[in-house]
């Protein structure tokens, strides 16, 4: 039994964890398992029963939320090997009941994990990426709308994808949640601070990291899954090596501190959008942006492409200052190249050095500006 969402119940622990009947079969089910809160200690568990909206599928990963009286678990289901979205089931004593569908509007991928859900301002909202910072609120049953949407950088500085850990939880004046990411093979994990306005105020740098996992079913894996606090101390429940589970206590005053030695500083960066999707013009393209990069090294620069594909071609030019990311809907780029390669060169390599590192515009040779596209 690992990966469990947890919340306090008076002197008690309410966890619902995935339970794998035997190492990662089709057969997972959820328990539900009651602790005390000072010893740790089990007291009471059983398994929950699958309801309609649930029955013949997997279900993994169970964050747990009170609202309106309810306990909530926002989970994912697999509904085949590349297909994975999560819903919100209501928890109750004998099983897992429909809540709500969690069709949130924006495009999806076919495998969507690790969106986190709180309470703010009496209504329920789901923390769905952490850059873009993308944040959406129930207005009604089956319906969200999106609140808030905005770059930040903090993905540029990653190799790999940085994900959300828990349903954040109310502290220091906001919400505290956990972010994860993978260096190499193993999972490491901090702490971040959304401030009242759901903007990021601070962020840790790594406090929990999957190196001392060498047991398990996947050694190296530690995935935080609920975080309660209580007094002056936060607990972190995780899963380990996909096996058990864990805890870490922080002391709340000194994550806190640590968060406040953290504070978040958004990276703005030139954007560049790419059109064209052969790789074979990708490629002569990336040459002209990595010239583009080098003339303007104090600056972050972004290459929104068609397809993640011809990021891992962009990867293999070793670029310090660019990111590459997804195109999506409704942002905004100072450059839109195509499969034209000498064009592609001529309309980013002919601008001025002194090209300004906000979003918005940039400022060609003849010091006017280049136009949104």
């Amino acid at each position: 039994m690992f990966n469990p969402g947890a919340v306090l119940d008076g002197s008690t622990i309410l966890l619902v964890a995935r339970r794998e009947v035997d190492e990662h079969s089709s057969d997972v089910q959820a328990e539900l398992i009651r602790i005390d809160a000072d010893t740790l200690a089990v007291l009471e568990h059983r398994t929950l029963a699958k309801r309609a909206h649930l029955a013949g599928r997997r279900i993994e990963d169970f964050r747990c939320i009170r609202f309106d009286g309810m306990l909530l678990a926002v989970h994912s289901v697999v509904t085949s090997p590349r297909r994975i979205k999560p819903v919100i089931s209501r928890v109750t004593d004998t099983g897992l009941e429909p809540f709500d569908s969690l069709d949130l509007p924006t495009d999806l991928t076919p495998v969507e994990k690790n969106w986190v859900l709180f309470v703010h301002g009496g209504r329920l909202h789901c923390l769905y990426k952490l850059d873009p910072l993308t944040i959406f609120v129930r207005t009604a049953p089956e319906t969200w709308n999106l609140v808030k949407e905005e770059e930040n950088g903090w993905a540029d500085e990653l190799s790999n994808t940085l994900s959300n850990s828990v349903n954040p939880i109310p502290f220091a004046g906001g919400y505290l949640g956990f972010w994860h990411t993978i260096i190499g093979s193993r999972y490491v994990q901090g702490a971040f601070l959304l401030g009242p306005d759901l903007g990021i105020l601070q962020r840790t740098g790594i406090l929990l990291d999957g190196v001392r996992v060498r047991e398990g079913f996947k050694v190296g894996v530690l995935y935080v899954s609920a975080l309660i606090a209580r007094g002056n101390e936060v607990l972190a429940i995780y899963g380990e090596g996909d096996s058990h589970t864990s805890v870490a206590v922080f002391t709340a005053s000194d994550l806190a501190e640590e968060l406040r030695r953290s504070p978040f500083q958004p990276v703005e960066a030139i954007r560049i959008r790419y059109d064209g999707r052969t790789p074979s013009a990708f490629v002569r393209t990336m040459w002209a942006v990595r010239s583009f990069c080098s003339s303007r090294r104090k600056f972050q620069v972004r290459l929104y492409v068609t397809h993640r594909r011809l990021g891992a071609l962009a990867h293999t030019f070793k670029v310090s200052n660019l990111a590459v990311r997804e195109q999506r809907p409704g942002l905004r780029y100072d450059y839109r190249l195509g499969e034209d390669v000498a064009a592609t060169a001529a309309r980013i390599l002919n601008v001025a050095d002194e090209t300004p590192a906000f979003p918005g515009w940039s400022r060609g040779r003849d010091g006017g500006p280049i136009p949104h596209s």
